[in-house]
């Protein structure tokens, strides 16, 4: 996939409002327009508000954009990319050492795996026909906003979060692979059945 953007359409921190984030239930930022996702995460913070993100690359400001973040949650080459360590859960702990909130790390077909409090959660990936996993780790992020927003422990948030990325990978696109709430409950009733 092949992606540019005119400079024109880049969010610029000035451009946040912060009284439009107080009145959210979350804020969830990514790594593109960095400047004014830490200072969204910020407003979120302040606010007190639960802030989630999606860390798929590295910059000078990725430390920055993880210290504003409640729960950041990155794709599976960050964590070795910033601790320089290669075992998963080693990399998450130490990242733990300057982030007390939930991490979380996406890891394709194998799942998912989170740090919380000092507690590796391991959630295992669910087995699809995979056609196109174009937006799988958007659909993740969404499912575990889900789940959060309605108070679920981490390890159901996973799981939701991970059926649903599944799912979206039997199907072509990205957003015509998002699923509906059905659709994920029936996979996990599926695989509790098994």
């Amino acid at each position: 996939m092949l992606w540019d953007r005119d400079e024109r359409l880049r969010l610029r921190p000035r451009e946040v409002v912060q009284e439009a984030i107080a009145a959210s239930r979350l804020v969830h930022v990514d790594d593109v327009d960095q400047p004014a996702a830490i200072m969204a995460a910020r407003f979120g913070r302040e606010a007190g508000l639960p802030v989630t993100s999606d860390i798929d690359r590295i910059t000078d400001l990725t430390a920055d954009l993880i210290a504003a973040v409640t729960i950041p949650i990155f794709a599976e080459h960050v964590p070795r990319g910033l601790t320089g360590i290669n075992d998963m859960e080693g990399a998450l702990r130490r990242i733990r050492e300057t982030h007390d909130g939930l991490l979380i790390v996406t890891c394709g077909a194998k799942g998912a795996l989170a740090l919380d409090g000092d507690r590796i959660v391991r959630s295992p990936g669910f087995t699809v026909t995979a056609v196109d996993t174009t937006g799988a780790g958007d659909v993740f992020r969404g499912g575990f906003i889900f789940a959060l927003l309605r108070g679920w422990k981490t390890e159901e948030a996973l799981q939701f979060a991970n059926a649903a990325a599944a799912i979206s990978c039997t199907r072509l696109g990205a957003m015509e692979g998002a699923p509906t709430l059905p659709q994920v409950e029936a996979l996990i009733a599926a695989e509790k059945r098994a």
